[in-house]
């Protein structure tokens, strides 16, 4: 990680705002990525011990020897198909890794699944929320639209397992956001937790497009996701973007993105961790309960149905949310009711 540089730079802020895209290099602290691997590893490494003492799996089948790039997918295709009911629960478990409270994980003397604490100093840590500052200023928030993503290798969904994803379409991620949030900035940073390439499944972007806001998009049928209709999206100028294991991409909420199936060997694991101005409408303190039919949309959070949390308050830092027991609760608070007025493009 270079430690001389703070934030973006004035030549990568052009860059980003003129293109809608930006890779800042080495800016993850390794350490940091590993105790996220650890802990992903000890969710996986609980849920197969459950498996095995439930004698629905065996610890050969768990293959607890693999590497951490290999494993997960390594069990979900060995498995022989009377071992549907393991496989089911595997993909339940790393499916729910971004803690929505619909699969109840191990939890730590905390009381929180390990993954949390290694995924909130990762979510907190400086160089990234430095850039994150140049962009929307010093008072940030996160919003709980976070996600760890195991892309496995040679993935069809299907529809008799839990939807797990392959193929990512072209979208924008306002579309998945309230309209009225539209001309807010949002930025995605996306983190590769092994190196990411064009055959394991790496991000690919349309630059430019972001200057033309929201894009019509439509269901995405077995994919599950809205997608942006073909005819927007023409001109074949897209960009694969291959990183490495610590780098991050900044992507502006209204450029377009997608990522393609995973030929490798590899699953390609991944988070996807978003950040905004502490401006924006947002529910941080407010009350799940207040959000139903009876309120006007235009009133919400711009992601109603997940937790926005403080990360940097310049003015009132003991707001900061900063260990994981409280990061884990705000998120199941919003988790739990998980209202949605409706997607503009399909109903979610």
């Amino acid at each position: 990680m270079n430690g001389t540089i703070v934030g973006f730079s004035p030549a990568e802020r052009e860059t980003y705002t003129a293109q809608g895209w930006l890779v800042r290099k080495n800016l993850m602290a390794a350490e940091q990525l590993d105790a996220l691997t650890r802990a992903i590893t000890a969710q996986l490494d609980a849920e197969c011990k459950k498996l095995i003492e439930k004698r629905l799996l065996t610890s050969k089948e768990c293959c607890f020897d693999a590497p951490f790039d290999e494993r997960f997918g390594r069990i979900i295709h060995q498995l022989p198909d009377d071992k549907g009911k393991a496989r089911r629960i595997l993909l339940a478990a790393m499916q729910d890794l971004y803690l929505t409270g619909r699969y109840r994980h191990e939890v730590n003397e905390s009381g929180v699944p390990p993954v949390a604490d290694t995924l909130l100093q990762c979510i907190r840590h400086d160089p990234l929320l430095d850039c994150i500052e140049s962009v929307v200023g010093p008072d940030i928030i996160g919003s709980s639209t976070f996600r760890i993503r195991a892309k496995i290798p040679h993935w069809t969904p299907g529809d008799k397992l839990p939807y797990f994803p392959a193929a990512v379409p072209w979208h924008q991620d306002a579309g998945y956001m309230l309209p009225h949030c539209d001309s807010q900035m949002i930025v995605t940073c996306w983190i590769p937790l092994v190196d990411a390439t064009i055959d394991n499944g790496c991000l690919v972007v349309y630059p430019w497009q972001h200057q033309k806001g929201v894009l019509p998009h439509e269901p995405g049928g077995e994919s599950k996701y809205i997608e942006i209709q073909s005819k927007f999206l023409q001109e074949k100028k897209h960009l694969p973007i291959e990183m490495q294991r610590g780098d991050v991409l900044f992507l502006n909420n209204m450029t377009p993105h997608a990522s393609f199936d995973n030929t490798s060997q590899q699953t390609r694991w991944s988070m996807d961790i978003r950040y905004a101005s502490a401006a924006i409408p947002n529910n941080v303190d407010e009350d799940p309960n207040t959000y139903g039919p009876e309120r006007d949309p235009s009133t919400m959070a711009c992601a109603p149905t997940e937790a926005d949390f403080v990360i940097r308050d310049s003015k009132r830092p003991e707001r900061e949310v900063r260990s994981g027991e409280d990061f884990f609760n705000v998120r199941m608070r919003y988790a739990e009711q998980y209202y949605h007025p409706g997607l503009r493009f399909g109903n979610r």
